[in-house]
């Protein structure tokens, strides 16, 4: 859209010279463009024809314009994006410590009431086997 503005814009400039250049106030005047006749154009007829260019050419600006604006307001969204994105991985690495470090405090918690290793974790009567008997029948 913005190349169509910018062409029309162009375009509209280049018509409204031809018309300034050749608009004697007159009668019908004769009006050549590139070593061509176009004919012969009176003074209404050109004030219509630079209406027209001039309408043309606000269109123009406009398709820029507007271009323009769609073009920032993209913009302003990728970057509110992007603002969101690194606030959700800031929020992500904050809930990854605070597991992290829930895991260690509860591994330190059952750490602690582990009883030490190489001692039962309850007392064994004397006389009693900690073993079940082996089965007599083999």
């Amino acid at each position: 859209m913005l190349i169509l503005g910018l062409l029309l814009v162009v375009v509209s400039v280049a018509a409204a010279a031809v018309l300034i250049a050749f608009n004697g106030g007159g009668g019908a005047e004769s009006v050549a463009v590139f070593g061509q006749d176009l004919g012969n154009v009176t003074l209404v007829q050109a004030f219509v024809a630079g209406t027209v260019v001039a309408l043309v050419f606000l269109l123009g600006v406009w398709m820029i314009v507007s271009a323009g604006r769609r073009g920032r307001e993209s913009r302003a969204r990728y970057r509110e994006a992007r603002r969101e994105a690194r606030h959700a991985a800031k929020e992500r690495d904050e809930l990854a410590d605070r597991v992290r470090r829930d895991d260690e405090q509860r591994a330190e918690q059952e750490t602690a009431a582990m009883p030490p290793t190489g001692t039962p974790a309850t007392p064994v009567e004397p006389g009693r086997h900690t073993t079940p008997p082996a089965d007599k029948n083999k």
